[in-house]
């Protein structure tokens, strides 16, 4: 299993922006299983946000960064929002991905969670 963080700061007048394009990630994606993401609990500018995605394996997660990734990302425009971002690539087991998932520090956005088509 492999588990992808991500942690984007937005400024606030383009957390809106970042959400919508936050929901144009598809679940049809072969050896995707989920992904969950919310607001980081703070009133701290910018504004941070946490997202986790959870795969099959690596060989899926790499196919779909060198085919798949870019083409999405360049069609939502979310990279126009982004002031950084931080992405960190585990391959755990399952109580690990249990616990990023329930970080009480986030404030998880249901709109954001992706599961499996």
């Amino acid at each position: 299993m492999l588990i992808k963080k991500m942690i984007c700061e937005v400024d606030a007048a383009n957390a809106e922006a970042f959400a919508k394009a936050q929901l144009q990630w598809g679940s049809y994606i072969s050896g995707f299983i989920k992904q969950a993401g919310g607001w980081r609990k703070t009133i701290d500018e910018p504004l941070t946000a946490e997202i986790i995605s959870v795969w099959e394996n690596r060989e899926a997660y790499d196919h779909f960064m060198e085919n798949e990734h870019d083409s999405i990302y360049e069609e939502n425009d979310q990279k126009a929002v982004i002031l950084s971002i931080e992405v960190t690539v585990y391959e755990e087991d399952k109580p690990f991905v249990h616990d990023l998932l329930h970080n009480p520090d986030i404030r998880y956005e249901p709109d954001w969670t992706v599961l499996k088509a």
